[in-house]
């Protein structure tokens, strides 16, 4: 874990690592490297995300349109973006980092910046058309499921009720269980109305028989979290150093009600599926007494006369 003086050193010399940036892309796109991969070394830091978007944005789109793919991937996700980043209004710059995606090498650095990136578009793009460019094949990504680092902007942004509603319409349950794979950690506590369609979701989405074994895997991520918070503030905190106890609390209290509402679901399921055998035969028994009750019938009715 990196110290604090050592980060507050990395931060102070942001402009001068910013202003490298271009050159570094242009030899990366020339076979050399070796700068890019330490700038990104740099930038992505514990408990840094050193390119700012305001130190980018006069060169971004430019800088975007002669880098590789790989570059593109890995810078979108290295710069800190907030709700004062103009992405609503980079259409261009989402469809270059769209395309990106669907011809960058697979690696799990790579699959981890795409996610990341890709949690950060959808969240920061509530109010604009920029969700357009999101393809299958990009939110495709989410099923990679890549292990996603204790600070990461992306899964923050990525528990708003909004990207939760979002990837609930692409009416996809792998892609969004893999989504609430990726999202639900020991390092981030869902807002309030995250957290509610969360609960929606749960009870909604991953009911009924064919849903047993998503269920499954959802509820045995639960535990894995659930048992990482057992560990302690203490240990939580070499890895995240903003986490503080409220916080923990509060995650193992949303996460242990997920849990409950998953096997809540999963009983009510399994009690329906023991009384099948049961209505099925009364409706055999009842459709067979509507037949016998119409023969009867027929009987009773007077013969034509001849």
């Amino acid at each position: 874990m990196s110290e604090a003086g050592d980060l507050d050193k990395l931060r102070s010399k942001q402009k001068p690592l910013v202003a490298l940036l271009p050159y570094a892309v242009w030899q990366e796109r020339h076979g050399q490297p070796e700068m890019f991969d330490m700038l990104l070394r740099t930038a992505r830091a514990p408990g840094t995300l050193m390119f700012a978007w305001h130190c980018i944005q006069p060169f971004a789109l430019k800088l975007f349109s002669k880098a590789t793919p790989r570059v593109i991937i890995f810078i979108s996700s290295s710069i800190n973006w907030d709700r004062h980043s103009p992405i609503a209004d980079q259409g261009d710059f989402v469809q270059r980092w769209a395309a990106a995606t669907s011809v960058v090498q697979y690696t799990e650095e790579a699959a981890q910046s795409v996610v990341d990136m890709l949690l950060k578009i959808v969240y920061l793009s509530e109010l604009s058309v920029c969700t357009q460019h999101i393809t299958p094949g990009v939110w495709s990504w989410l099923t990679r499921r890549p292990t996603l680092p204790p600070i990461c902007q992306g899964r923050r942004f990525g528990t708003s009720s909004w990207v939760i509603s979002i990837v609930r319409r692409l009416e996809n349950i792998e892609t969004l269980k893999s989504y609430l794979l990726l999202i639900w950690s020991e390092w981030s506590d869902p807002p309030h109305e995250g957290f509610e369609e969360m609960r929606a979701s749960v009870r909604e989405d991953f009911c009924g028989i064919g849903m047993g074994h998503h269920r499954g895997d959802l509820v045995r991520r639960l535990d894995h979290v659930l048992g990482q918070l057992d560990r302690g503030l203490g240990y939580l905190q070499q890895h995240s150093p903003d986490l503080n106890e409220g916080q923990v609390q509060g995650m193992e209290y949303h996460y242990r009600l997920l849990r409950e509402i998953l096997m809540e679901v999963d009983a009510k399921t399994i009690a329906r599926m023991l009384s099948y055998p049961t209505v099925i035969l009364s409706c055999m028994l009842i459709r067979r007494a509507c037949v016998e009750s119409r023969e009867t019938f027929m009987c009773a009715l007077p013969l034509p006369c001849p």
